[in-house]
C-alpha cells in the first residue's frame, strides 16, 4: 500500500497576523511535502486580541472549503476576557465542527491540573473531543507544565484521547515515555486501549529546536515501548517548513518498520484518535 500522511500540528494565521502563516501557505507545502490531510490550530485568542475577530470562529470559517483540512480549536482561560465558561467555549468547538482542542500550558500560561484546565478536559472528555498539548521545555514555570502531570490527565479523564506534542522534548523525553507506557492496558483488556499519544512534532531536526531534538536511538525506543500505535506525527507549521518537513517523514520511513506501523505514526493513528475512519 502506499502512505497516505495526515498530519498533525500546524498553526495557521490571519495573514495580517502571520503572512507566512496563512493557510494558503500550509496548503501549499502539504502540495509539495506529499500530506494528503492536515490538522490546522486556531490562534490562541491573545494572538489575535484586539483585531476584530473570533480565534475559533475564523479558523471554522476558513476551512469550511477545505475538505483536505481539519481544525482544532483554543481555549481561553482569561475569564475577564470572555466572557463565556471554559465548558461553553469547549462546546461552541464542537458546534463549529473544529474536532479537537490545542492547549499550550507554556504559552498560555497556565498549570496541567489547575482547576479551570480541569474543566477543559472534562468537557472535551464530555463532547469526544482530542486535545494535543505542548509539551517539554518552553520558557514557563516547570513547576506547572512537568510532563509526569499528564498521567493525572489520564487517571481523571480515561476517556480523553490526547497527544503530548515534542514527547516531553530532549530534556522529558523518558517522563513522557512512563506516562504513555503506564497508560497502556497490561495485560492485555479486550476494548480498552491507551488514550495517550506521543506526537512526533519538531524532533528531527538537530540544527532547529535542539531541546526538542529525539536522535535516532530515541525514535527507535519511543516505537519499541510506546509501539507504534501512540505515535502520531506532526509539522509545527509555520515554525518548520518544507525542508524540515520532508527530513521528519523520511526519518519515519527509514525506521525499517513495516509499512503498516508506518502508516500508523503517518497517519492512522490521528485519524483513529479522531473518529475520522
Amino acid at each position: 500500500m502506499s502512505i497516505q500522511v495526515f498530519a498533525n500540528h500546524a498553526h495557521v494565521f490571519p495573514s495580517s497576523v502571520n503572512a507566512e502563516g496563512t493557510i494558503d501557505r500550509l496548503q501549499r507545502l502539504m502540495d509539495v511535502c506529499g500530506i494528503s490531510e492536515q490538522v490546522c490550530f486556531a490562534p490562541f485568542a491573545h494572538q489575535i486580541a484586539g483585531r476584530g475577530m473570533h480565534h475559533n470562529e475564523w479558523l471554522a470559517n476558513e476551512l469550511s472549503t477545505r475538505k483536505r483540512m481539519h481544525g482544532f480549536g483554543t481555549v481561553d482561560f482569561r475569564h475577564h476576557v470572555d466572557a463565556q465558561s471554559v465548558t461553553d467555549q469547549v462546546k461552541r468547538i464542537r458546534e463549529l465542527g473544529l474536532v479537537g482542542i490545542k492547549l499550550h500550558p507554556n504559552a498560555q500560561e497556565f498549570d496541567i491540573l489547575a482547576p479551570e484546565a480541569m474543566e477543559a478536559y472534562a468537557a472535551a472528555e464530555k463532547y469526544g473531543l482530542f486535545i494535543t498539548f505542548h509539551s517539554g521545555v518552553h520558557a514557563y514555570r516547570i513547576a506547572n507544565y512537568h510532563v509526569l502531570k499528564f498521567d493525572e490527565v489520564a487517571e481523571k479523564f480515561p476517556n480523553l484521547a490526547f497527544s503530548m506534542e515534542h514527547m516531553g522534548g530532549y530534556s522529558f523525553f523518558a517522563e513522557c515515555l512512563a506516562v504513555i507506557v503506564n497508560r497502556i492496558p497490561f495485560p492485555p483488556v479486550p476494548g480498552k486501549r491507551c488514550m495517550v499519544y506521543g506526537g512526533l512534532t519538531s524532533v528531527f531536526t538537530p540544527h532547529f529546536c535542539r531541546f526538542w531534538y529525539m536522535p535516532k536511538d530515541r525514535l527507535i525506543e519511543a516505537v519499541a515501548q510506546a509501539t507504534p500505535d501512540q505515535l502520531i506525527f506532526g509539522l509545527d507549521f509555520p515554525y518548520n517548513l518544507e525542508d524540515n518537513v520532508k527530513q521528519g517523514i523520511r526519518a519515519i520511513k527509514e525506521l525499517g518498520l513495516p509499512e503498516a506501523d508506518t502508516q500508523k505514526i503517518l497517519g492512522g493513528n490521528l485519524r483513529d484518535a479522531l473518529r475520522l475512519r
